[in-house]
């Protein structure tokens, strides 16, 4: 088993003797895995969140500030606080810039932390996870130091965390926003979007897909790849025998059923320009897994789904309800598994990571994506679609 890195062995934080901050729960952000302490909160920044990043409060914070900040007018003072962001050259440059200025006549290699006592400030570049840290205090530092030594740099994923590029645009997986709608949007609009989004679902296929190709074609998705857009490309085929749709398989037509899906999602992929180790998640709906024929019925079909996906070259993926079949596979024994899992539970929860439904060891190493929050329209750069959201760290195209 691959091991995290901690970052108290990288950056020597870690203070003797200290013991372990405990934890509520974990949130993993831009490859690290934050251990976020009980009874605090935690908040997630993008271009349009007005969210005020505040050091005067208990809380961690995700991404880069909002260029609209909903501050008070007034707030006073300092405590342990956590903010965490991409790692620019602008924020690089402020690490190694401070460091120099420490230490003027050593000619040592700027390191990667600076501890700025006059600010209350611990300052972390973190080049393997491409992040960089701001943590604050109040009196002392020592619960920042504790708080900073738990977060650990997340290992690659098992099945192979980046295709044979470099930059993070090649990498087969990919953390952010995204949202899943029935048709392909409009280029305008999607140009609109790309400004709060990294990711899209788009329909390749399948008897059970409820809207036409109309706009996707192999120009739309290279144009949208072109604007940074990644993709989840999504398979609808036949559904459970225990389900309320039209077009269902049977336990005795699983097999023959799902390997025929495969390749005709593959045959689409193609089409479309999705090359090859592309993955295509196939849309497994909620089905009641009460019912043990239906239920090993369905673990049939996605087993055989697996199989002949992964033999065509492409990396097989599910989406389905945490509580039917994402359960079900997690609990699954002899069966072939998906690589990646798109999980439904729409708890409004934007953390693949933070879900209690999912055990830690489920799809882990950058393969979930969640589905958060259902049908609903959101405008977006003047553009409105109707959308479920999605939080990803997880395989995409």
């Amino acid at each position: 088993m691959r091991r995290a890195m901690l970052l108290a062995g990288i950056l020597g934080t870690l203070l003797p003797g200290a013991p372990p901050a405990q934890a509520d729960t974990d949130v993993h952000y831009q490859g690290l895995r934050i251990p976020v302490p009980a009874g605090w909160e935690v908040h997630r920044l993008g271009a349009r969140s007005t969210d005020c990043v505040r050091f005067d409060r208990h809380a961690v914070y995700l991404g880069p500030a909002g260029e609209n900040q909903d501050c008070p007018a007034h707030a006073v003072g300092r405590t342990t606080a956590i903010h965490v962001e991409p790692l620019t050259a602008q924020t690089n440059a402020l690490v190694t810039g401070l460091l120099a200025g420490r230490h003027p006549e050593s000619g040592r290699p700027p390191g990667l932390r600076v501890h700025d006592p006059a600010a209350h400030e611990i300052l972390l570049a973190v080049p393997q996870a491409g992040a960089f840290i701001t943590g604050s205090y109040g009196a002392n530092a020592q619960d920042l130091e504790r708080a900073l030594a738990r977060i650990t740099v997340d290992p690659p994923p098992a099945e192979g965390a980046a295709e044979r590029h470099t930059g993070a645009a090649h990498r087969r997986w990919v953390r952010g926003d995204g949202f899943d709608t029935c048709h392909a949007p409009s280029l305008d609009a999607m140009q609109a979007w790309r400004k709060d989004f990294v990711a899209a679902n788009v329909y390749i296929g399948g008897v059970s897909r409820a809207c036409p190709d109309g706009r996707l074609s192999h120009d739309w998705v290279a144009a949208v790849r072109a604007m940074g857009w990644r993709l989840i490309p999504t398979y609808v085929g036949p559904q459970a025998p225990c389900g309320p749709h039209r077009v269902n398989f049977t336990p005795d037509s699983a097999v023959d059923d799902a390997r025929a899906s495969a390749e005709d999602a593959a045959d689409r992929a193609r089409l479309l320009g999705l090359r090859r180790h592309t993955p295509i998640y196939y849309d497994m709906e909620a089905y009641s897994r009460h019912d043990p024929v239906c239920r090993e019925a369905v673990l049939d079909f996605i087993d055989a789904w697996t199989r002949r996906l992964r033999r065509l070259g492409y990396v097989p993926g599910v989406y389905s309800s945490v509580a039917s079949g994402i359960h079900d596979l997690a609990e699954a024994k002899g069966i072939k598994k998906p690589a990646a899992v798109w999980f439904a539970h729409w708890d409004k929860k934007s953390d693949p990571w933070g879900d209690r439904y999912m055990a830690h060891d489920w799809w882990p190493g950058h393969r979930r994506i969640k589905q958060y929050r259902g049908d609903h329209r959101e405008t977006h750069g003047g553009y409105t679609l109707n959308i479920d959201n999605d939080a990803l760290d997880g395989y995409v195209r």
